[in-house]
């Protein structure tokens, strides 16, 4: 097919029900996509099902088989090495796709060049506000741009299944200057999946995945930033540009701002940046203790959290250990290079 958008990943193993609807969806609702569906030793039910689509869809599908479960991540990666669309797709067998789910994300990609893994809204899932920079892509559902695919290749099939093959593809692909953006838009309905095999051999493959993103990626930190009254939102807006590569790299940042700034941030989209960079209002009236108080249970959430003072030269009210602004950029260039 030379009209081809996206080449759409699915791997299947068995559910043969949930498989058809999925196909079904993907079929009514993507037009110029074509379907790579990898068959990982489906029973025969499954089978024959799957021929059928393959069939029916003619060019519009590519049909692939092993004769036994290769696992998830394989999978995924023998789909996308037949993939030669513009864009790739990952859809899981057990997501359902809305009318026009993809129209966003491609849109978003074409304005957004640095737009390398893109995710639409996902049922059930955190609503979407706007789009947001996030720390990983879904297996539920994402686009990946063929450009980025080119320079970095497919998942590592060495970390586990999860959130740490994940996060470690948005880490490399952040390496080549792409970025993964979540993206309002149809919400794509997907199934928790159970998890596969004995929960001691799980928690080993999980406990080693994670020693080894740190081990290439570092471990990032917490910081809990005080933005004192008469911060102007163009200042606020280049500490949060500081942030971001921070963000980007595993840190997370809560900053706590007065609440007319808050709202000015709001309006001017800076709380939507990346979800490891959170917003936080302080109360508009209130006395020192209503404060502290919120301090203390925002560092509570997250033990080890260091405190640090916007503005240097100004101390952080609630603690008497802080890191200055000026160190924490520091610190974010370090990471950074």
């Amino acid at each position: 097919m030379t009209d081809v958008i996206i080449d759409v990943i699915i791997p299947v193993w068995n559910r043969p029900d949930e498989t058809r609807n999925c196909l079904v969806n993907l079929i009514n609702h993507t037009p110029n996509a074509r379907l790579i569906i990898v068959d990982c030793g489906s029973e025969r039910d499954t089978e024959r099902m799957l021929q059928e689509f393959a069939d029916g869809l003619d060019e519009r599908a590519l049909l692939m088989r092993d004769d036994s479960n290769i696992g998830f991540v394989r999978a995924v990666n023998r789909g996308f090495e037949s993939s030669e669309a513009p864009f790739l797709a990952l859809v899981r067998n057990t997501s359902i796709v809305t009318p026009r789910w993809l129209d966003p994300l491609l849109q978003f990609a074409q304005q957004h060049a640095e737009a390398g893994i893109l995710l639409p809204c996902l049922d059930p899932g955190e609503p979407c506000e706007g789009p947001c920079e996030v720390a990983n892509g879904s297996f539920a559902a994402m686009v990946i741009r063929r450009e980025l695919y080119r320079e970095i290749g497919g998942l590592d099939e060495h970390l586990d299944g999860g959130a740490w093959c994940l996060k470690d593809f948005t880490r490399r692909a952040c390496a080549k200057g792409y970025f993964t953006f979540q993206v309002p838009g149809p919400l794509v309905s997907h199934q928790e999946e159970v998890p596969l095999g004995s929960e001691l051999r799980r928690r080993e493959i999980l406990q080693r995945s994670i020693a080894l993103f740190r081990e290439r990626w570092g471990e990032g930190g917490s910081f809990l930033v005080h933005v004192p009254k008469g911060v102007e939102l163009d200042l606020l807006g280049q500490k949060l540009e500081s942030l971001l590569l921070g963000a980007r790299h595993g840190d997370s940042y809560t900053l706590l701002l007065p609440h007319a700034l808050y709202v000015s941030a709001q309006q001017s989209g800076l709380c939507c940046l990346h979800e490891n960079v959170k917003l936080v209002p302080l109360p508009r009236l209130s006395w020192d203790g209503m404060r502290r108080r919120l301090y203390q249970k925002l560092v509570a959430q997250r033990p080890g959290t260091m405190p640090v003072t916007a503005v240097d030269g100004l101390p952080f009210p609630w603690s008497e250990s802080y890191l200055s602004f000026s160190e924490l950029a520091e610190r974010i260039k370090g990471r950074v290079h």
